[in-house]
């Protein structure tokens, strides 16, 4: 008899091995088919945040792992043995444990980007396919304690493959609508592009714990199940009778005669046995004391959805998303949108390195080191995509450790581009390219003391980024050459000098260059010293009352006499258009008792915000590359208005912070900037979902809001990336460089750009949004607004290229060894027939060394 080969062997046994695991879908109980029956889910879980009051660290108690984040349940099982990870393993294939949600971490839906969403949801995912193949693939989503939910996020599932999603917070008002009209439960449209619809459901209680009076766990002060008739405290039948009569209630606002029952909150199970000895006489007894036809079986996620679809209801179909969410009349959660903008700023900056890194790595095939080193920072941003982390909800020390995390991966990423440089030059010297984590800063202390440098500049895109970038300088004048040596266009401007960024540390000159980077490639430049760009000065100061303007190749931007942006016209048909940009602040509700501001919570004391009055002052840079007007409005706000070079929107780079503090009874202020505009928008706007999708949203008009009570804050939306206001003709957008807040009603958008508040918002952080920044005097903000105007037909096609370029700026290395790329740069060193291969998930190319600078790629996209 021959043998079987044997790769096909293997085949053949994992083949068998998968078919014989039953996943927990596949052992679902049978389906009562008694319509009179209540058939009652008992589900089992816990819910372990990856940091929020603790750090991930801190929570992690070796004998704890949560089933709904892979973050924990991969540590687990990392620091266990053989023996308990088989046992684990036996468990999830032979469908006693049911993994759900699947991703790192329960990321947050309003201020995550798609981006960051899917490499979080793949990570987790594989990790669970790493471990325990087909059962390891969760089918339910569970997103159960983020504030609000995304259309998108809904998307996503879908187009995963989930069944099901399932969460716990919406609106007051619209949780009392579902109740009455029994749609708790309700088919969810998550794109209109698509076609994608997934089953979803909002549980009944106002979280996601067991009915009052039946937490078993040993944080719970419930009282247990006592069934022995000779022990004091003997309450089977008042227990059994409390039970029936929550399920009762339960199934009176529901479609089918199906109810989910959620035993567990979070960090519980941390003594399971006391859990399950509870949940066992809970459904012994019902059967023995209940006159109810009620039946209480053990249950997942996945088989409660077959129970209540296999019943054919008729549910409503949902268009929309779950913002904003509200807990009360003066609870709504649309302060996160913005909090901890800096944080939120690394972020973006963290995925940017990350979609790079990745690349190269497939690029090059650098192998398992790098791999290694790879995945510290995909692990770092897939925890940042928490809902209390880029929420930026978590404690100070918390985020802190966030952001330590984030360094450190991103850190990382160096010896990864390095070794990628490295294998695409092997003739070369080892390269000694380092990062700058505070160019926004005007920082870059590896070239501090340089007079010659290189800069190596890395575009991700998928097509060609044609911009211009800033690199710190000592010096007033600098030669700036491509690779081939040419003299390139570029402008030495003094470094905008404010109040705000004392550090001795900032380079007094920045050098604006105008650069080409191919399609998923990179492009080198070298600065020396030299006297072939004049230096302009910055110092032109506006004189009273007297008329400003900038330009470039297509706009002309004009100023009034107070300082303030007055209008923007377009050179090619001389249309002039209205528009202001001014900056304000909320007060907030500062309470111990009432319902401050907070981390979470957005409320202002009145519903008009007060408006800075000094007069602005200004400086104006024009040049080749940069014209732009620096403005100075007060202690706490800067910003620059820029004209970039060939573009034909304007750039925003404000700076805010410190937020001031009083030293007796501190008002808590939340910074915003107003763009007023002609656009006739009237009530109607439009903010994106998760940077992907786009939303229309209506001023004051949802028949469920009380937006009597917070009219301010009730209309206040996310944008991931961008939003905009049009009317027939014309469109307004905004694109921005992380997660903020909008509201925007009758052609005015308002984005909230920083906030510190001084008492806590009593939903258990238990820490004031109060961050010390590096001097203890408060947090400094800078960030990045890009506005265009366009004709609304137009509109599409201008807006998203720029939100792709955008999102994930050019990663700017600079090289220590400016000799070590001199054969690179020039071209040398060329070896006929020799070449490089590399073969990606979705393609095959091939890179030969001396054409490295300026490769593009041709990858079939699926």
């Amino acid at each position: 008899m021959k043998t079987l080969p044997f790769f096909l062997a293997l085949c053949l046994y994992f083949q068998i091995e998968r078919s014989l695991q039953d996943c927990a879908w596949d052992t679902c109980h049978e389906i009562d088919p008694d319509p009179d029956v209540i058939t009652a889910h008992l589900i089992p879980h816990t819910h372990d945040d990856l940091g929020w009051i603790k750090t991930v660290d801190q929570y992690y108690w070796g004998g704890i792992f949560s089933f709904a984040e892979t973050g924990f349940l991969w540590r687990w099982y990392t620091s266990n043995g053989d023996y308990e990870r088989h046992q684990l393993q036996k468990l999830v294939k032979n469908g006693q444990i049911e993994l759900i949600g699947g991703g790192w971490v329960q990321n947050d839906e309003a201020t995550s980007h798609y981006v960051d969403i899917i490499d979080q949801m793949t990570l987790g995912l594989q990790r669970l396919d790493q471990i325990f193949g087909d059962c390891g693939k969760p089918v339910s989503g569970w997103q159960i304690d983020p504030f609000g939910h995304s259309r998108e996020m809904a998307n996503i599932y879908a187009q995963m493959g989930y069944s099901s999603l399932y969460f716990a917070r919406i609106h007051y008002l619209d949780k009392e609508l579902r109740l009455n009209n029994k749609t708790l439960e309700f088919n969810w449209s998550a794109s209109d592009d698509l076609g994608t619809q997934i089953f979803t459901g909002a549980f009944f209680n106002d979280n996601y714990g067991p009915p009052e009076g039946f937490c078993f766990d040993s944080l719970c002060g419930d009282d247990p199940i006592m069934d022995n008739v000779d022990l004091e405290g003997y309450n089977v039948k008042q227990k059994v009778n409390a039970f029936a009569e929550h399920i009762k209630k339960q199934a009176a606002h529901q479609k089918t005669n199906q109810v989910m029952l959620l035993m567990g909150s979070d960090f519980q199970y941390t003594n399971a046995n006391s859990w399950y000895v509870n949940l066992d006489k809970l459904i012994k007894h019902m059967k023995t004391y209940s006159a109810e036809k009620i039946r209480v079986i053990y249950s997942t996620p996945a088989c409660y959805t077959k129970a209540v679809q296999s019943r054919s209801p008729k549910l409503f179909v949902k268009n929309d998303d779950f913002f904003p969410y509200a807990s009360g009349k003066h609870s709504y959660w649309t302060g996160f949108f913005t909090s901890r903008p800096a944080f939120k700023g690394m972020i973006r900056q963290a995925s940017s390195m990350l979609q790079l890194a990745k690349q190269l790595d497939v690029i090059a095939d650098l192998g398992p080191e790098d791999e290694s080193d790879l995945n510290i920072l995909r692990e770092a941003s897939a925890l940042v995509q928490h809902h209390d982390a880029v929420t930026g909800t978590a404690k100070e020390n918390v985020t802190r450790d966030y952001e330590k995390q984030l360094a450190r991966g991103m850190s990382e990423v160096e010896s990864v581009i390095n070794d990628f440089m490295s294998a695409m030059n092997p003739n070369g010297v080892g390269p000694k390219l380092v990062i700058c984590p505070l160019l926004n800063e005007t920082i870059c202390k590896p070239i501090s003391n340089l007079d010659e440098f290189s800069i190596v500049i890395f575009n991700s895109h998928g097509r060609y980024y044609n911009g211009t970038i800033r690199i710190p300088y000592s010096q007033k004048t600098a030669t700036v050459r491509d690779a081939n040596k040419n003299v390139i266009e570029s402008q030495v401007v003094e470094t905008f000098k404010i109040d705000q960024l004392k550090n001795g540390d900032r380079a007094l000159y920045e050098i604006h260059v105008l650069v080409k980077v191919p399609p998923l490639g990179y492009t080198t430049i070298t600065v020396s010293k030299g006297n072939r760009t004049p230096h302009v000065q910055s110092k032109n100061k506006k004189k009273a009352d007297a008329k400003v303007e900038i330009q470039n190749e297509h706009l002309i931007a004009g100023f009034d006499a107070q300082g303030y942006l007055s209008y923007v016209t377009e050179k090619a048909t001389n249309k002039k258009r209205s528009i202001r940009q001014e900056f304000f602040y909320y007060e907030g509700i500062d309470s111990k008792d009432d319902q401050p501001s907070g981390a979470y919570i957005f409320r202002p004391k009145t519903q008009q915000p007060i408006a800075f009055t000094s007069k602005i002052a200004l400086e104006v840079v024009t040049g080749g590359i940069t014209n732009e007007v620096r403005q100075k409005v007060n202690p706490w706000i800067s910003q620059q208005i820029r004209l970039p070079k060939g573009k034909n929107y304007l750039e925003f780079e404000w700076i805010v912070g410190p937020i001031p503090k009083e030293t007796k009874n501190p008002i808590t202020k939340e910074f915003i900037t107003r763009y007023i505009t002609d656009v006739q928008s009237k009530t109607v706007s439009f903010t994106d979902s998760n940077g992907r999708q786009v939303m229309k949203r209506f001023f004051d008009s949802f028949d469920y809001m009380d937006t009597d009570t917070e009219p301010i804050a009730g209309n206040y939306y996310p944008i991931t990336s961008f939003g905009y206001i049009k009317d027939s003709n014309d469109q307004f957008s905004l694109i921005t460089d992380r997660a903020q807040g909008m509201m925007a009603v009758d052609g005015v958008v308002e984005i909230m750009l920083h906030r510190r508040c001084f008492y806590d918002d009593h939903f258990g952080v238990e820490e004031a949004l109060d961050e010390p920044g590096k001097d203890g005097n408060g947090l400094v903000a800078m960030g990045k607004h890009i506005v265009l105007f366009t004709d609304v037909k137009a509109s599409a096609v201008q807006l998203r290229p720029l939100l792709s370029e955008n999102f994930h700026q050019p990663n700017l290395f600079t090289n220590l060894d400016i000799l070590s790329f001199k054969p690179l740069l020039l071209g040398a060193n060329k070896q006929k027939g020799s070449s490089r291969s590399a073969v990606s998930k979705t393609g095959s190319f091939t890179i030969r060394p001396s054409e490295i600078l300026t490769f593009e790629i041709e990858v079939e996209r699926k």
